[in-house]
């Protein structure tokens, strides 16, 4: 991960996303980029009404020089403890368009943003802007909650209805789970009661696996799937769940739509969406 791009529009819950880009940069040796994309219209709603009348370019100065007090903050504070560099854009346009034009074109890694709670429009978990991202991005994106705190990486919860991907997807959970000493629960989503196919699952893992902090979990949670996972986090105490996109309807799927459905219970934990770029489809 030696490139994260994090979108920024100044409220509370972008602002919290920063300070989990700026941890996993540290461990990771990262650059940081902050992103700042908007319209006019947008601008005036953030800065409020005192400020509606004032050219363009004023704005867009305004909006430059937090952006680069933003930017600042980071470096003082993480590259000394790690980070590669923390620099910053601030443009006009799309949202979405933006960021994965920054991620194609400049080659990131990771994507960190935060999330804005329930669509009630859309009924899921993430926010169409956060939604859209995890559809159409290439790269792994860390969705922060609001009220999430970070207190490290040490114990991740890796949610699937197992499918043969995972295979390739759990060495990418024990990859970032290594540079954090993290524990891993894998979490089986069992759909259809088979207890032999996932004690097959189980030992084609363990055949390849070195990983010595890890632990396996075969659960049915019925139609309330993405509850039973996050009561599974509280029990467990995990500071992080993980799911891979197997597919290119996220919310498609009867495993994802339920997850994302009912993880609006989970107000203060990160979700990570795991992505392996030879599987996404155009």
């Amino acid at each position: 991960m030696n490139k994260i791009l994090c979108p920024v529009d100044f409220s509370e819950t972008s602002l919290n996303a920063i300070e989990f880009a700026a941890e996993i940069g540290k461990k990771f040796r990262s650059t940081i980029t902050l992103v700042h994309i908007f319209t006019e219209t947008d601008f005036n709603k953030i800065v409020g009404e005192e400020h509606i009348g004032r050219s363009f370019k004023e704005l867009l100065n305004m909006a430059d020089a937090r952006m680069k007090q933003l930017a600042d903050e980071i470096n003082e504070e993480y590259k000394p403890k790690g980070i590669s560099h923390c620099d910053y854009h601030v443009g006009l346009g799309d949202l979405i368009d933006r960021i994965l034009s920054f991620v194609e074109e400049e080659h990131y890694d990771l994507i960190v943003m935060g999330t804005t709670g329930i669509s009630r429009i859309r009924g899921v978990f993430f926010g169409s802007n956060t939604e859209d991202v995890i559809e159409k991005a290439r790269v792994p994106i860390l969705c922060v909650p609001k009220n999430a705190s970070f207190q490290g990486f040490n114990k991740i919860v890796y949610a699937s209805d197992f499918m043969k991907e995972d295979r390739m997807a759990i060495q990418e959970v024990i990859s970032f789970a290594t540079v954090f000493d993290a524990r891993i629960s894998v979490l089986h989503v069992n759909l259809d009661d088979s207890d032999d196919k996932y004690e097959q699952f189980i030992e084609d893992l363990k055949s390849f696996m070195q990983y010595k902090k890890i632990n396996f979990v075969n659960k049915n949670f019925r139609e309330n799937i993405g509850l039973g996972i996050e009561e599974f986090m509280q029990e467990e105490n995990s500071d992080l769940l993980v799911v891979f996109k197997k597919q290119r309807s996220f919310v498609g799927s009867i495993f994802h739509k339920s997850l994302t459905k009912t993880l609006s219970y989970s107000t203060d934990k990160p979700f990570f969406v795991l992505k392996l770029k030879n599987n996404i489809v155009d």
